[in-house]
């Protein structure tokens, strides 16, 4: 597969103590991407606890940038720092991209889709 072909905005998210996958690694696989929009991060913890660090941690930092430089090293040095967890990055991040915002519906359902029976549905309740 020829990943330069890839050409959708993306957010690739790396642990910089990740003992699966090196962070480096993950660097080097976002710039194979050809996506012009290509924001990487990369989480102060491990595996696991950078993906669920929840906003507002003050142990948790991440640093961002551009996939520009081929260097994994140079690159860590010269992206930008920030407190917190990666997460209010990534939620702007999607918010530019998510359009406007759309008012809840008022009932369930839509056009030719109207409920069979009440929530949560004798199916849930049988089984």
């Amino acid at each position: 597969m020829d990943l330069s072909t890839i050409t959708v905005d993306t957010y690739v998210v790396a642990r910089i103590r990740d003992h699966i996958s090196p962070w480096q690694a993950c660097y080097r696989s976002a710039r194979l991407l050809g996506s012009t929009d290509l924001r990487f991060v990369l989480s102060s913890s491990g595996h696991i606890a950078a993906l669920v660090n929840p906003p507002g941690n003050r142990k948790a930092s991440y640093r961002v940038g551009a996939v520009d430089e081929p260097d994994p090293a140079a690159w860590v040095e010269a992206a930008e720092k920030s407190a917190d967890s990666w997460w209010p990055d990534f939620a702007a991040w999607l918010g530019h991209r998510s359009g406007g915002k759309k008012s809840a519906p008022a009932s369930p359902g839509g056009v030719g889709m109207t409920a069979i029976q009440p929530a949560p549905g004798k199916y849930v309740l049988d089984h």
